[in-house]
């Protein structure tokens, strides 16, 4: 019997790449990035901690805005348009949130204050300023995690893998911040605009604000602030980089403090609030 060794190579080299190719499919991650919009630039950092270089995230709110005021541009609109998840940070933060949907039906939509013990402001609406708790961030960190095992299931151990070690992270800074503020006598600290009201509840703090319900204080909340602050020994002012500070200031001099800028919207999430732990801590007599 003839064989055709020509023939027999031809079919072994076929079955060789049918084979390869069968066990690339199987195994193979998609080469695209997962495209996630979301509002503010700390939810950002903790898509960007889980998700890594499976994640292509993209903020809405720049740097300086005001995000209770904010609503997305067409351009961001158009970014929206193309993106697979939405990150919100939830607590009615996101009023515009109809439009950017009418825009990507199709979007997932990960609301990360599902879970999170909200604190009502003096109007009886929840406080927006959910990130500024380590505690609260734990949840935000698990409800993105489990947005983007939703989109991508194929990547779901990466995905828990990165969380797990951010939310070690975010525990060793809680415990540092949790033993310094403990070890303070005074607990009392004055902000311009009360964005610290779940970072106060987290150490047993009072955070007590100059704005109230947005707007700048009157004569007779203002004497009794700067009363407060000379009994208590109250030498900072917090502010904000989002409001005029000229309000502050004035204050400030009447109180013979110093003015600390504090930003709730900066990047870099655990840098951020290491940092706001220590000037708060530093403030307290």
């Amino acid at each position: 019997m003839n064989i055709d060794t020509n023939k027999i190579s031809l079919l072994v080299l076929l079955s060789l790449v049918l084979l390869f190719c069968g066990c690339v499919s199987q195994n193979q991650t998609p080469s695209e990035k997962i495209k996630v919009a979301t509002t503010i630039a700390p939810l950002g950092d903790f898509v960007k901690a889980v998700g890594s270089d499976k994640v292509e995230v993209t903020v809405l709110v720049p740097p300086g805005a005001e995000p209770h005021t904010f609503e997305p541009t067409p351009s961001q609109m158009k970014e929206v348009a193309n993106a697979d998840l939405y990150v919100m940070n939830g607590a009615g933060l996101e009023f515009w949130m109809d439009k950017v949907l009418q825009v990507n039906k199709k979007m997932a939509k990960v609301d990360s204050s599902r879970g999170v013990s909200l604190l009502l402001e003096n109007g009886g609406e929840a406080d927006l300023h959910l990130w500024l708790s380590l505690r609260n961030a734990r949840v935000q960190v698990e409800n993105i995690c489990q947005g983007l095992i939703q989109v991508d299931p194929t990547n779901r151990d990466y995905y828990l893998q990165n969380k797990e070690d951010y939310l070690q992270k975010i525990s060793v800074l809680d415990r540092g911040l949790n033993e310094t503020f403990a070890a303070k006598e005074r607990k009392i600290f004055i902000v311009h605009h009360p964005a610290r009201t779940y970072f106060a509840r987290d150490y047993g703090l009072m955070q007590v604000p100059l704005m109230k319900n947005e707007k700048e204080p009157g004569p007779k909340y203002l004497a009794e602030v700067i009363d407060l602050a000379r009994e208590d020994n109250i030498t900072v002012i917090f502010v904000e980089p989002e409001y005029n500070p000229k309000a502050a200031e004035i204050i400030a001099r009447e109180m013979n403090a110093s003015i600390v800028y504090l930003d709730p919207l900066a990047g870099n999430y655990l840098d951020n609030m290491a940092y706001a732990g220590k000037e708060i801590a530093e403030s307290l007599p």
